[in-house]
């Protein structure tokens, strides 16, 4: 699935996409979210673990991933 991000709140901490959804990011993969543009186009995997962050978001603009967890 593929989505547009809206907005990055807290220094990357969470970020919303087009789709109304927000999601909480893994706190190492901060420093790599806060950089992160509004527009971007972003790819949502489902991982298959039980871990706390099991979604990777792929920001495909600059082919960068960061691992998540879905909130909304």
């Amino acid at each position: 699935m593929e989505e547009m991000l809206m907005e990055i709140i807290n220094d990357g901490e969470k970020i919303v996409l087009l789709d109304g959804t927000t999601w909480m990011i893994n706190p190492g993969d901060l420093p790599t979210v806060c950089t992160w543009l509004p527009t971007s186009s972003i790819k949502i995997h489902k991982l298959n673990t039980n871990d706390m962050f099991s979604y990777k978001l792929t920001n495909l603009s600059i082919d960068v991933s960061a691992y998540a967890m879905k909130l909304e």
